[in-house]
């Protein structure tokens, strides 16, 4: 048992030792400079009442860290362009993002859009994306199961959604599954509240998930075909925010859903980018704190930057429940 320890010892002292001759440092001088670029990110929708752009700084590895997590950069010139009509979005610092009235420049289904933007110290960047058309819900396939406490007292349902649509033929097409409830609901008082007496009624929401990957399809293989989505929980707690004017204080939490209860469900049929770039979003997001999962690319579209320019079309159902 001796010899056994003394050798495990040896063992250790050894493999301690031929890591640490792993490890060899670098002078920073001889690794190669990279400059700070624009990550870019906008979604256009015909749906959407806002126009919406983000531009921010990617990190280096080496430099000064930014304090401002995001890395915002407030100073540049976001501009869309269509068909010879442009329009420039303006930052709001409480959004931080460049934004615009959509009505001012509506955006339509089979038409292209160019972004541009320009901002002191950065390359001058830009992207273009076609809007895809929209894709009627057909169907909404409902699913219910009664809860029960432990003593069999009946707590409350659990409801379950599919949606289904018509792929159309001959095209390649890539969609993306949303949706939430919504409900009025008396929730308990504060103490300090002072709307609608002691039990005020608010709007609560839930989202409904359709999976992290499984919310992401396409028609690869089954082109033409009539699709149907992962199942979607409606979730037993939704969430709610009011601002009470007596205290003026905002008071948010959540709340048991109640009925009458309203799903609605919407369906994206995205562009390439739009699909690529969120779908490793979420792959990326999944893999948090596993230190054995494989790093995530993410792809971008941005040219001289990184981010994602991407558009989308919208179709919706809902049901009351």
């Amino acid at each position: 048992m001796v010899i056994r320890s003394i050798l495990l010892s040896v063992l250790l002292v050894f493999g301690t030792m031929a890591c640490q001759n792993l490890v060899t440092e670098i002078d920073p001088s001889r690794l190669p400079q990279m400059d700070r670029k624009l990550v870019v990110n906008g979604y256009l929708s015909p749906q959407d009442t806002v126009l919406a752009v983000s531009v921010s700084s990617s990190q280096t590895v080496l430099g000064d860290i930014v304090g401002d997590s995001v890395n915002t950069v407030g100073e540049a010139t976001v501009t869309i362009r269509s068909e010879g009509k442009a329009i420039t979005l303006a930052y709001d610092p409480a959004e931080r993002a460049y934004l615009a009235d959509a009505r001012r420049f509506p955006i339509q289904a089979g038409k292209t859009y160019t972004v541009q933007v320009d901002a002191p110290g950065f390359e001058t960047v830009t992207s273009s994306c076609t809007v895809p058309q929209a894709v009627p819900v057909a169907e909404l396939k409902l699913d219910s199961t009664r809860n029960y406490t432990d003593s069999g007292i009946e707590l409350t349902w659990t409801y379950g959604v599919r949606v289904v649509w018509q792929d159309p033929a001959g095209e390649t097409n890539y969609y993306r599954v949303v949706g939430y409830g919504e409900c009025v609901s008396r929730i308990p008082p504060t103490g300090t509240a002072h709307i609608d007496s002691t039990t005020p009624k608010v709007l609560t929401r839930g989202i409904i998930g359709f999976g992290r990957l499984e919310q992401f399809i396409s028609d690869r293989n089954q082109d033409g075909q009539r699709l149907v989505s992962a199942r979607g929980e409606v979730p037993r707690f939704f969430d709610y925010a009011y601002y009470d004017s007596t205290t003026q204080r905002t008071y948010s939490g959540s709340h048991f859903y109640t009925k009458p209860l309203t799903l609605r469900i919407s369906v994206l049929q995205t562009d390439e980018n739009y699909y690529r770039y969120h779908r490793a979003r979420q792959q990326q997001r999944q893999s948090q704190g596993n230190p054995f999962a494989e790093p995530i690319l993410m792809p971008s579209n941005i040219q001289g930057g990184l981010g994602c320019f991407a558009a989308y079309n919208r179709s919706t159902m809902e049901v009351r429940l």
